[in-house]
């Protein structure tokens, strides 16, 4: 802009000089010499001028970052919340936690009929616990649908679990009665140990069922990871990981038990053999020990026999040797 200012003046001037030498020539009037001096133009700050935008160019305009959506969390990180959330929450649930008072009462709706029914029981309740890590009982809270009061008797609850009709049609009335009974065995694992030891030390014959109970707490488990299916446990953003864990926890027991039963039943045929071969071993002994004894007994005889026949010779020769001292005179 500053430079077609300056072009326009310079134009300007010339100009003006050709009009002067013009209008010197036409009355033929010499006219000195006259130079134009040089102008110093001053350095003019020209303000800025807009320019209608049918003649400014485009103006430039930075390239902007593109924006882009918020990631979505991961599994991992919605569990990592849970778990903050739910340490928040200590206290209340500490507050909330059962005593002894609840323990007992549940405890008491055990069976009372006599150590075998109240040992299976006990021994039911703390097998079913197994794998139910705290991830996996707060899916159990999340899922159940149904209180359980502590006065329920526990064979209303087993009964509660493995029917059939339940588990079709209300499987998380199945879920909460099952929470009922592992938070229990987990809250009050304290007393339910000392009542399983105590009944064991008074009658040791009752551990003999523990594969029987084994196999009886895993059905149940499987009714339970059946009725969490149902109800897409599995597909859970929190709660998934854990049902997950505990359906593969299933196999790795399964696998346990029957091992152990397989070792129980070698252990029993060992034992039945074993007592077949010292019978068999028993009666050889017998066959053997009679033929000794009679052959022993024949030795004997015959000793006896040779020992009198030889005693009886011997006594004949004496009365005879006394028979003819006596009849020679004594000589």
């Amino acid at each position: 802009m500053k430079r077609i200012f300056i072009s326009l003046l310079t134009a300007s001037t010339l100009a003006l000089s050709l009009s002067v030498s013009a209008f010197a020539q036409s009355d033929s009037v010499p006219v000195p010499d006259v130079r134009t001096p040089d102008i110093q133009v001053p350095d003019v700050q020209v303000p800025d001028v807009q320019i209608p935008a049918e003649i400014a160019p485009p103006p430039q305009v930075a390239p902007q970052p593109q924006a882009t959506l918020p990631e979505r969390p991961t599994q991992q990180e919605l569990y990592e919340e849970y778990l903050r959330e739910k340490n928040a929450n200590a206290a209340v649930v500490t507050a909330t936690a059962p005593g002894q008072e609840r323990c007992i009462t549940i405890m008491s709706s055990f069976p009372s009929s006599g150590a075998l029914p109240r040992y299976q029981f006990f021994k039911l309740s703390e097998d079913l616990a197994v794998d139910a890590t705290p991830e996996f009982r707060a899916a159990l809270s999340e899922l159940g649908d149904g209180d359980v009061h502590d006065e329920t008797p526990i064979l209303d609850v087993v009964e509660t679990i493995a029917n059939p009709v339940l588990r079709q049609a209300a499987p998380e009335i199945v879920v909460a009665n099952m929470a009922h009974i592992i938070g229990f065995a987990a809250d009050c694992e304290t007393y339910l140990t000392g009542q399983i030891n105590s009944l064991r030390a008074a009658d040791s014959r009752l551990a003999h069922d523990d594969i029987v109970i084994a196999e009886d707490a895993l059905y149940l488990r499987q009714i339970l990871s059946e009725s969490l299916s149902r109800l897409g446990g599995e597909n859970d953003v929190i709660h998934g990981p854990a049902v997950s864990a505990y359906a593969t926890s299933l196999v790795v027991s399964r696998d346990a038990i029957e091992f152990a039963g397989f070792d129980n039943d070698i252990g029993d045929l060992e034992a039945l053999y074993m007592t077949d071969l010292d019978g068999r071993l028993a009666r050889s002994n017998d066959v053997i020990n009679e033929e000794m004894n009679r052959e022993t007994l024949g030795d004997a005889i015959t000793l006896s026999r040779d020992l009198s026949n030889s005693a009886i010779q011997q006594e004949k020769q004496r009365s005879l040797q006394r028979l003819i001292q006596i009849l020679g005179g004594g000589r």
